[in-house]
């Protein structure tokens, strides 16, 4: 007879052997083949059209609007334009943001979305602005996240290998005002960094 202490450990030390039941559910039957191999490839994920576009708007036509706002704006205006053929009731912002809306909708990679949009209800289109949306935001990050190191090489003054104090590419707490050379580089023109007051 073996003893167990309060924490499950036999008298000899050993843990006791759990039954094949207890563990965890079933446990597997057959061996498998190639254990040694890499494994399956991971299947590519397919990108959704919409966010692919919203990458592309952000990118090449406008990086900060409010996509949802663009489109309803551009929907009434259209709607407007084709009652009475003319856009001379809009201020020039909004004659901007019809701008925006065409070239939205003028695109190779997703050919449905001038026929969605116009035919969409209210939750589809929030649907859609959401997926742009997310592409436009998304292909900032990755641009801005580009910028960190570069960055650093072009703060750097001629002749000098590294900042003093150092800063490290991928962190961004120790920039701006903190550190001497960001901080007289981000002080405006009609004040001076070395002055105290």
């Amino acid at each position: 007879m073996t003893l167990t202490t309060a924490n499950g450990i036999n008298g000899d030390g050993n843990l006791p052997r759990p039954s094949p039941d207890s563990v965890l559910g079933r446990r597997p039957q057959e061996l498998e083949d190639n254990v040694l191999g890499q494994g399956p490839r991971k299947k590519a994920c397919m990108q959704d059209p919409l966010i692919h576009h919203g990458r592309h708007f952000g990118r090449t036509i406008h990086a900060f609007c409010r996509i949802h706002g663009i489109i309803n704006n551009g929907i009434i205006i259209q709607d407007e334009l084709d009652t009475t053929g003319q856009l001379t009731k809009f201020t020039e912002d909004q004659k901007h943001h019809y701008k925006l809306f065409k070239q939205l909708l003028e695109t190779q990679n997703v050919p449905y979305l001038k026929d969605t949009i116009f035919l969409a209800s209210l939750e589809r289109l929030q649907e859609i602005s959401d997926m742009l949306h997310k592409g436009a935001s998304g292909a900032r990050a990755d641009d801005t996240k580009g910028l960190k190191g570069p960055i650093l090489e072009w703060i750097t003054p001629k002749g000098q290998d590294s900042l003093v104090p150092p800063l490290l590419r991928n962190v961004k707490i120790d920039r701006g005002f903190y550190h001497e050379r960001t901080g007289f580089l981000l002080c405006p023109t009609g004040l001076q960094w070395s002055d105290l007051e």
